[in-house]
């Protein structure tokens, strides 16, 4: 029977076989740690996509680039560019969207809207 890996053995190897060296660093920075942290404030630690998509209420544990590093790393610490999601999510849903080219441009639109629909609601608009 296989074990679970656990979250840290999935970043290594994801770590290992896909993410540059740029990439990394940037994850370990403390601006992509405080970049991080005001889009869960934002998002009030939820997984904005399934409460836009589903009105479920789920805690965010990660936060998504909607448009990737590797294809614009100048939009990598911009709020708008970031979603909080549950990693069920991101696993689920947002990868595999991802790796379709003919389904990526529309689930980064639907995150897009999601996020400025989750911020109307926040304000109370």
């Amino acid at each position: 029977m296989a074990h679970a890996r656990t979250r840290a053995e999935r970043n290594a190897a994801y770590d290992r076989t896909h993410r540059d060296r740029k990439a990394k660093a940037f994850y370990n920075s403390a601006e992509w740690k405080a970049a991080r942290q005001a889009a869960l404030a934002r998002d009030t630690g939820i997984d904005v996509y399934l409460f836009m998509t589903e009105r479920r209420v789920v805690p965010a544990t990660m936060v998504h680039h909607i448009v990737e590093l590797r294809e614009d790393y100048g939009k990598r610490s911009k709020l708008s560019n970031l979603i909080s999601v549950s990693e069920a999510t991101h696993e689920g849903v947002i990868r595999q969207a991802y790796g379709k080219p003919d389904k990526k441009a529309e689930m980064q639109q639907a995150l897009r809207e999601a996020v400025k629909g989750y911020q109307k609601i926040v304000a109370g608009g």
